[in-house]
């Protein structure tokens, strides 16, 4: 892979069962340094600071929204828990060598 290409890691994209225990990414390749994470089905809240969410603390999103992480500390220190105690949700991450843009 070329130094200078924004590209997905590949065989790294993974699927997460979201449910109401805090989550960290499970599979997180060498070398990523930014990541989208597809929220496929029901709301998720997250932090990126390290700490563990809970439904009243950290951001929410909804299924069909993109979680963008833009660094490798985001993507280690990110958590998500489903929002909904009765509904578990799941999502999508993909993996990329940079951030868009940078160099």
């Amino acid at each position: 892979m070329a130094k200078g290409n924004f590209s997905p890691i590949p065989n790294t994209l993974e699927t997460l069962a979201v449910t109401d225990a805090a989550l960290k990414l499970a599979s997180v390749p060498d070398g990523a340094a930014y990541a989208e994470c597809f929220v496929r089905t029901n709301p998720v809240v997250e932090t990126r600071d390290g700490t563990a969410p809970t439904n009243t603390k950290g951001k929410q999103w909804s299924a069909g929204d993109i979680i963008v992480l833009r660094s490798r500390r985001e993507i280690i220190e990110f958590q998500i828990i489903r929002q909904n105690d009765s509904n578990a949700a799941t999502i999508d991450v993909e993996y990329f060598n940079k951030a868009p843009g940078m160099n």
